[in-house]
């Protein structure tokens, strides 16, 4: 759910935040509501991609998977914080490809689990 919650976060982001050039990362980021909330997703989504690998080592099922979605969301978040530095096309197509990536991975580990 919360990437789902997070990919709608980051449409409404690029549609209709401007993100100011002239100022660094942290005021830029926390300067607009609807991109503080995007962040703060990206945190609970990192804590939770971080605690589901965990599960899958301890469990020794889904490590790869699990692995896959971690990764696709810290490129994710490697993309978004060079969007929130140029706003260029290609770190929204970035961060865009990585979410499907990552909603790919764990739904693939649900249907395994079945």
């Amino acid at each position: 759910m919360l990437l789902i919650i997070q990919f709608g976060l980051g449409i409404d982001v690029n549609l209709y935040v401007t993100i100011p050039e002239d100022k660094s990362f942290f005021p830029a980021v926390f300067g607009s509501a609807a991109l503080a909330a995007h962040v703060v997703v990206a945190l609970l989504l990192l804590a939770a991609a971080i605690g589901a690998l965990v599960q899958a080592i301890r469990s020794r099922t889904l490590i790869v998977l699990t692995s896959a979605g971690l990764a696709a969301i810290v490129a994710a978040g490697i993309a978004g914080s060079s969007f929130v530095s140029n706003q260029g096309d290609g770190a929204s197509l970035g961060m865009a490809l990585a979410t499907a990536a990552a909603m790919l991975c764990y739904l693939a580990a649900v249907f395994r689990l079945r």
